[in-house]
């Protein structure tokens, strides 16, 4: 009988164990291509920098607990660089922007991080969502 519910318990702490582990977070991977492009707003054109041709660029969508892979590809300027890191300890929508050393104002972005899986928001789950990106700096020169 010892033998017997030995196994019995061996067999419910790895069940336990089974059931307790966290689902694996997403490892999200991003290309982000970087050109100059002629951009045209407010019946302007002007060249400037973009991601993936676009400006604002692209949108970062992760969930709480996901890994993000982040390969730019600079031909504006040569060279690349690949940005690894852990989404902990944020919710909600933020941006990221590019740092380019003489420029005030360049490509921009949203990054949406929602709640991790099986994790409730701290608010009522929205209907719909949508990213509005502001920017003002389109007829002013951001090279001065």
């Amino acid at each position: 009988m010892g033998c017997f519910h030995a196994s019995i318990v061996i067999v419910l702490l790895g069940f336990l164990m089974l059931v307790s582990v966290p689902t694996e977070a997403a490892t999200k991977k991003y290309q982000f291509d970087v050109v100059v492009s002629n951009v045209s707003r407010l019946c302007h054109s002007k060249p400037v920098v973009t991601v993936n041709g676009r400006f604002p660029g692209p949108t970062i969508y992760a969930r709480e607990g996901d890994r993000l892979i982040v390969n730019v590809t600079n031909y504006a300027h040569g060279g690349s660089y690949t940005y690894h890191f852990n989404v902990t300890g944020q919710r909600g929508t933020l941006w990221w922007h590019a740092h380019i050393l003489w420029l005030r104002a360049t490509v921009h972005g949203a990054i949406v991080i929602m709640p991790g899986q099986g994790v409730p928001y701290p608010f009522p789950e929205p209907y719909q969502e949508t990213e509005l990106i502001l920017g003002e700096s389109w007829r002013t020169d951001a090279e001065r």
